[in-house]
């Protein structure tokens, strides 16, 4: 039960918007810890198996009151020999979905290990690149002044304290400063972990707001759950509504797609929003789509253009990462990981220069390429038989590119 990363920490409310406080019997013990850490032990989990039921309680994230039902389209653009060949390796790795877009049309899709299209999954820390979007729908509808505001003129408890000075920009970059929850324990899975404690507790909000100021603000890129769910408070009291439905009426209806929902600390109370939107893979082709079509989608403009330049901007502590999104090259040569780990590895450059990803743990991709108007979408429920970043884009965009004539 160790070696795997907690896939999300703490999802800040208003206070005035959270659930009523949590229960806890006279001896101080929290009933929801003891019962979802016990499941969770019981049944062998770790956060790549763990049954989306598991999940409880949940808020829902509304879709279309009528999904897009997307068709497989027909395509000339790719050589379907090669496309075959991708899917083949992606299920030989253990991947349980690939699903292929090229010019806004679904041209491959393919499921196994007893997926299929309405097989909801976890796509871990990929959750982090949707609430990127909804901070920019925020600034973009005046909720936010600007990146560069303190978290303390949003953030009450901390409006006189140090650490609300850090930017909302920091905490996009990964580089507010705040200590690591799991401090000494890492990734031991036992009550006394902070982290545990808080990701099977009935309160996410607290233990956020007791972190140190580990580093200077913007001094260096940690990758840091509560650092991305800091930014969920923010956003709920900003726009004075729960996430779950700012989500759902800025992005997940206008783009079509199916119920999701995402993990509760208590019923009526704060969601996990660095992990855990429980949902479709090929829900995710759309969102990539949408960030390659630079916050369009079908004749609407649902994020601003210009926030779409500034998440792919690199962040001054660390080139290949935005706001809550992967840019380019990470790791290339030496090695590979034995799993894929936090900065993944690649055995050559990527094939274009543009490509971004959305990052989850276990493997959760979605790799996008502007330029080839081509996004790619991979998901897991174990670990990889092995990994190399680079292996299913390039795959695929060279198979756009010969039939091309090369770019």
């Amino acid at each position: 039960m160790k070696g795997w990363r907690l896939c999300g920490s703490i999802g800040l409310l208003s206070l005035l918007l959270s659930g009523p406080a949590p229960a806890q019997d006279d001896a101080g013990a929290d009933p929801l810890l003891e019962q979802r850490l016990g499941s969770f032990l019981a049944g062998g989990y770790e956060p790549l198996t763990t049954p989306v039921g598991w999940y409880s309680p949940t808020a829902q994230v509304a879709g279309a009151d009528y999904p897009d039902i997307r068709q497989v389209a027909e395509t000339d653009a790719l050589d379907a020999d090669a496309v075959a060949a991708v899917a083949a390796h992606a299920e030989r790795i253990g991947s349980s979905a690939l699903l292929v877009s090229h010019g806004g049309a679904l041209v491959h899709e393919s499921y196994w290990r007893d997926s299929g299209r309405d097989t909801y999954f976890n796509p871990q820390s990929m959750s982090k690149t949707v609430l990127a979007l909804l901070v920019g729908i925020a600034v973009d509808e005046g909720h936010i002044g600007s990146v560069d505001d303190p978290v303390g003129r949003y953030i009450a408890e901390w409006a006189e304290d140090p650490r609300g000075a850090i930017t909302i920009r920091n905490l996009l970059h990964m580089s507010g400063g705040l200590e690591q929850l799991g401090g000494d324990y890492g990734y031991a899975v036992v009550p006394e972990n902070p982290a545990v404690a808080q990701h099977f507790g009935s309160d996410f909000v607290g233990p956020i707001l007791g972190l140190a100021q580990a580093d200077p603000p913007g001094a260096r890129w940690d990758y840091n759950n509560n650092e991305t769910n800091l930014l969920g408070v923010l956003i709920a009291r900003a726009t004075g509504r729960r996430y779950a439905d700012y989500l759902s009426e800025k992005l997940w209806r206008p783009l079509g797609l199916a119920d999701a929902s995402l993990y509760l600390d208590r019923e009526g109370g704060t969601p996990m929003v660095s992990c855990c939107i429980l949902s479709r893979p090929i829900d995710w082709l759309r969102v990539g789509e949408l960030i390659a079509g630079r916050g369009a989608f079908g004749g609407a403009r649902l994020v601003p253009a210009s926030w779409i330049g500034e998440m792919l901007a690199p962040a001054p502590t660390r080139p290949g990462y935005g706001y809550q999104i992967w840019l380019g090259d990470q790791r290339i040569g030496g090695e590979p990981d034995a799993r894929p780990g936090l900065v993944p590895w690649q055995s050559e450059p990527f094939a274009a220069d543009d490509l971004i990803f959305l990052h989850g743990h276990g493997a959760q991709r979605v790799w996008i390429i502007p330029s080839r108007d081509l996004v790619i979408v991979r998901a897991g429920r174990s670990w990889p038989t092995e990994w190399d970043e680079a292996a299913i884009p390039n795959a695929l965009i060279r198979a756009l590119d010969d039939r091309d004539g090369g770019q």
